[in-house]
């Protein structure tokens, strides 16, 4: 009894199973739109961010941003911005239903009343700032940018400076506006931390640059730098002699580790030392050590740390990449406290210098500064201006030393 009692069993949801893919198989007959068939001679058109995309809505015949996010793999935020994209150059149309927004490609594949955009486009970001006019009455008119993309420094910038590894956080107020602008545009994170580190902190993001560009994570795609393996080995060396040589308290030699768990950088970090003087030559004899084994050593000023790198770090060319991952061309604002941001502060469109107690002010390249306390009050007064950027923004006062700069040039 108890064996036909399993079998019965068995067979039930056997036949369960069954009637539910005769449902799917239905269902999919009846799909309406159904797919589309487009020539390879149109989707040569495209760039290959794009065409991904739209592959997914001919995939379809019609999907929202969510769908296409589920085909791709792609953020949702970074899948609306493309299928916006599509959807202004005429590969597409948006419809806008009463829950949500749907685009679908018509039967002859690309609407022939909108003729396509196939321009060529400038590979960095364009300004998009309008330049300073004079009104009729002489004044000095405000600067103002539609913003499209949001980038951003962590330490220092939206999180604290003095805050130890442990307890490095976002504060909630700054957290809150991230992750409201993250919902209405593509944004990501530069940082010289790993992206064990910084991910779970910024769950916001869309796209992470991590250790000076040395690894990047788009959406669930990891990209690493060219020739990093080679320089594995004397990283290694570098970090056991540090580990030998450093034996001040309080000293932290903190790792920073690829996605595969190897360390590929790490940072000598001694402002909690309880003898300055014993770490600071400590720290030094492992600085020079790096050096003549071919290593970089970075550090930020005057400050009582430094990171060692087995290539240059480059903000800017990690903001750049990342940017042409993302498809985003303009409306770019960068935000950062240290030269290490200076490079990004240049390939943005508009760049705002977070200032602190440890900011070197006379080193910052960006356009404007803003105080680190008044970065949330910021980020929800550019949320209530529909992310209208306006130089006229309380919160923020213009950079003399890039006007001077700029002039200088």
């Amino acid at each position: 009894m108890v064996r036909r009692s399993a079998f019965d069993s068995i067979l039930r949801e056997m036949r369960e199973i069954r009637y539910r893919l005769d449902d799917i198989e239905q269902s999919i007959s009846r799909w309406k739109p159904k797919p589309v068939e487009v020539s390879e001679s149109e989707l040569l058109l495209l760039p290959d961010h794009l065409r991904k995309t739209y592959l997914a809505v001919v995939s379809k015949g019609e999907c929202s941003a969510t769908g296409a996010s589920n085909l791709t793999g792609r953020c949702r935020a970074v899948e609306s911005n493309y299928l916006n994209q599509l959807a202004r150059s005429g590969w597409i149309v948006k419809q806008r239903s009463l829950k949500e927004i749907h685009f679908l490609v018509l039967k002859n594949g690309v609407n022939k009343k909108i003729k396509p955009n196939n321009d060529p486009k400038p590979v960095g970001p364009s300004k998009g700032l309008q330049a300073k006019q004079k009104n009729e009455n002489g004044e000095t008119a405000h600067r103002r940018m539609k913003v499209e993309c949001l980038s951003s420094d962590y330490d220092g910038t939206i999180s604290p400076i003095d805050a130890s590894r442990s307890e490095s956080h976002v504060p909630l107020d700054t957290r809150v506006m991230l992750r409201e602008i993250s919902r209405l545009m593509p944004m990501s994170i530069i940082s010289m931390k790993d992206l064990s580190f910084i991910m779970p902190r910024t769950p916001f993001a869309h796209a992470w640059s991590a250790m000076g560009g040395l690894e990047m994570q788009i959406g669930r795609r990891i990209l690493k730098r060219e020739s990093l393996e080679s320089r594995l080995p004397s990283v290694s060396l570098a970090i056991s002699h540090a580990r030998s040589q450093i034996t001040a308290a309080g000293v932290e030699i903190e790792e920073k580790n690829d996605s595969e768990g190897r360390t590929v950088a790490f940072c000598v970090d001694y402002r909690r030392a309880k003898n300055m003087q014993a770490a600071r030559s400590d720290a030094e004899q492992v600085a020079n050590y790096c050096k003549a084994l071919g290593l970089g050593v970075f550090r930020y000023g005057n400050q009582p740390f430094y990171d060692v790198y087995p290539f240059a770090p480059d903000k800017g060319q990690a903001l750049k990449k990342t940017l042409d991952e993302l498809g985003v061309k303009k409306g770019v604002l960068y935000l950062g406290d240290s030269e290490m941001d200076n490079s990004a502060f240049n390939i943005s469109s508009l760049s705002l210098g977070v200032v602190h107690d440890e900011t070197p002010l006379d080193a910052l390249d960006c356009d404007y500064f803003i105080k680190f306390e008044n970065v949330p009050h910021f980020l929800r007064t550019l949320i209530k201006n529909g992310l209208q950027f306006r130089s006229d923004f309380p919160m923020i006062k213009t950079n003399p030393n890039r006007t001077k700069r700029k002039s200088d040039t």
